[in-house]
């Protein structure tokens, strides 16, 4: 298995959104109210995706040999981690861990980026803190009710 790394481009937002929404149903949904998935999805729409990828925000992509789509990155501000998606067919072969650190790294050499923020899903929270974030506060619940645990991780 090959998997190739690279910066998304506008076009890729449709294949950005399909993963986001699939793994977001599979894996963040059950844990969060009803009222939280409307919303939640509407944010990983491909017109939404697009537009931001065309501000500037770095959305840093993992391909399948076979031009399927099995990760994702997304960083606004060279600092905040806004998604952060893997297939779950593909859990356990180190994608997670090598999509988080050329993420950073590309934060680090374009900004100098030394503090790194997110807010976690509740099943999200074991993968980052085994990439060193910790917890930054109390949980947060939007006015949606999509309910997140604030962390960050802060480098030498």
């Amino acid at each position: 298995m090959k998997i190739r790394y690279c910066l998304a481009r506008p076009h890729d937002a449709l294949a950005i959104g399909v993963l986001a929404r699939r793994v977001t149903r599979r894996w963040i949904l059950p844990e969060q109210p009803a009222s939280a998935a409307e919303a939640l999805l509407y944010g990983m729409g491909a017109r939404l995706i697009r537009q931001k990828i065309r501000d500037g925000q770095r959305f840093h992509l993992a391909w399948l040999d076979d031009d399927r789509l099995v990760g994702v990155a997304a960083m606004r501000d060279d600092s905040h981690l806004f998604q952060f998606f893997v297939s779950t067919r593909l859990h356990g072969h180190g994608i997670a861990r090598q999509l988080w650190q050329r993420t950073m790294r590309d934060a680090i050499r374009r900004a100098g980026t030394r503090h790194f923020t997110l807010k976690a899903s509740a099943m999200a929270v074991p993968v980052y803190l085994h990439f060193g974030f910790v917890p930054s506060g109390p949980l947060l619940v939007s006015d949606t009710g999509l309910v997140t645990q604030p962390m960050h991780l802060d480098l030498p």
